[in-house]
């Protein structure tokens, strides 16, 4: 996978930037072509591919530590401000 590193890049028709985009997937509220869109994106952009897999990941392990209830809000707010810290731009 090439590595692209203009996260500010848009998908979709609404143009949301790659990190909303990536909730947007991840949170359910994607439509069918903003996920084929995404899964095209994310073979061209190594810091979305990275951010996809890492925030799965994540979730996974919030839901298995959290008794399947989920994270406190402030908790993921948290969490997501650092990964966003993190990340390449």
């Amino acid at each position: 996978m090439p590595d692209s590193t203009n996260q500010s890049e848009h998908l979709s028709d609404k143009q949301y930037p790659c990190l909303e985009m990536l909730q947007l997937i991840l949170d359910g509220g994607a439509t069918p072509a903003q996920h084929t869109e995404w899964k095209a994106h994310m073979e061209a952009c190594m810091p979305c591919y990275k951010s996809y897999h890492l925030e799965v990941a994540l979730k996974a392990l919030l839901k298995s530590k959290c008794c399947g209830n989920g994270a406190p809000p402030d908790l993921v707010e948290k969490i997501k401000t650092q990964i966003s810290k993190n990340l390449p731009h």
